[in-house]
């Protein structure tokens, strides 16, 4: 069936089929609908070799994760070739609600993982090579972010998420970001307000900005609220399993050990709770536990672990909608999205 064809069943001009196959913002909903119903219908595809040949290409968008770690080794994803990105409690909330919500502006979504710096050249090949049109890029530390400002062109539409915009931030991008800094700071309040004075924690990646702006919201809560801030109530840990069992192991093993202990992403607190265990404490009765991104687990944990709700899937939908207004204006202009998270209380901590 051509498009001729579908149009005169449809009772619309070819252009309007095209249009609406193109995602062209000035179409009226009620057609736009009747032709999308149609195209379902009729099972019609456009002939992509005419559409080439006419200068027309399908809009698609770059969703590149940065999983670089010290070493050149994965950062959030488990080592394992049966459980990478799809079971990652990280990333693939985003990616699947980035992917939907981009699909239902009638985007495509070209994916790819880069798990070496040596790779980063990928994100400017996918734009020099047109295979697609704006990118989002989550991920990334401060020295990944420049590498690939020095790749890609100034023209090119990006959006950053857990980067931090500050003045060497030269490129007219997107940057999403959680509040991270008030996120912790929240925490340490409300363990101030059970009666917890001596807080400890174990820290994210710090190269990482979600890791320094919780450090940095944490130190800064302790201070405000004249707790003390000792250095050996504090490890600095990766976001990984490992990093939150050696780190509980070493706070719980200090002479003056903490009563609530702030711990920096949910996937620590697996290896912090463990730890917990094979010291013959428990939780809360012996140490109130706060994570950080309500993972899916976090309230079938035992007991069920009070964490900070980030809604990384409204992340992804805020800088899917900006990078397509951006690409559908073709207007480069820097934006910053602060998205809000929020203490779940369950009862991993208690009133001392």
């Amino acid at each position: 069936m051509t498009s001729e064809e579908l149009a005169k069943i449809i009772g619309v001009s070819r252009s309007t089929v095209s249009r609406v196959i193109n995602n062209y913002p000035d179409i009226p909903l009620e057609t736009r609908e009747k032709v999308l119903e149609a195209i379902k219908k009729y099972n019609y595809y456009p002939n992509s070799s005419a559409r080439k040949l006419a200068g027309v290409k399908d809009t698609t968008l770059g969703l590149f994760i940065l999983d670089i770690k010290d070493m050149e080794q994965p950062h959030h994803v488990i080592l394992n070739d049966e459980n990478l990105l799809y079971d990652n409690t990280f990333f693939a909330p985003f990616i699947s609600a980035f992917i939907d919500h981009a699909n239902k502006k009638l985007f495509y979504v070209f994916v790819s993982t880069i798990y070496k710096t040596s790779e980063l050249w990928k994100i400017a090949s996918a734009f020099n090579e047109k295979r697609i049109d704006g990118s989002v890029i989550i991920g990334s530390n401060h020295i990944d972010y420049l590498k690939v400002l020095e790749t890609i062109n100034k023209d090119n539409f990006i959006a950053f998420i857990d980067v931090e915009e500050d003045k060497s931030n030269i490129a007219n991008a997107i940057y999403v970001n959680i509040n991270n800094y008030k996120a912790a700071f929240d925490v340490v309040k409300y363990f101030a307000e059970l009666g917890h004075k001596d807080i400890g924690m174990i820290t994210g990646n710090l190269d990482k900005l979600s890791g320094k702006k919780r450090f940095d919201g944490f130190k800064d809560a302790i201070l405000s609220l004249n707790l003390p801030l000792r250095e050996e109530w504090i490890y600095y840990g990766d976001f990984m399993e490992m990093s939150g069992y050696e780190g509980m192991k070493k706070l719980l093993s200090s002479i003056n050990t903490p009563t609530a202990v702030f711990i920096c992403n949910d996937t620590m607190v697996i290896g912090a709770y463990r730890a917990i265990a094979e010291l013959g404490l428990k939780v809360p009765d012996d140490i109130s536990i706060i994570g950080f991104d309500n993972a899916q687990y976090s309230s079938l944990m035992s007991p069920p672990l009070t964490t900070v709700n980030v809604s990384l899937p409204q992340v992804a939908k805020i800088a899917a909608d900006l990078l397509i207004e951006s690409i559908e204006k073709n207007e480069i202009a820097p934006v910053h999205k602060l998205v809000d998270a929020a203490i779940i209380e369950r009862s991993s901590c208690r009133k001392i």
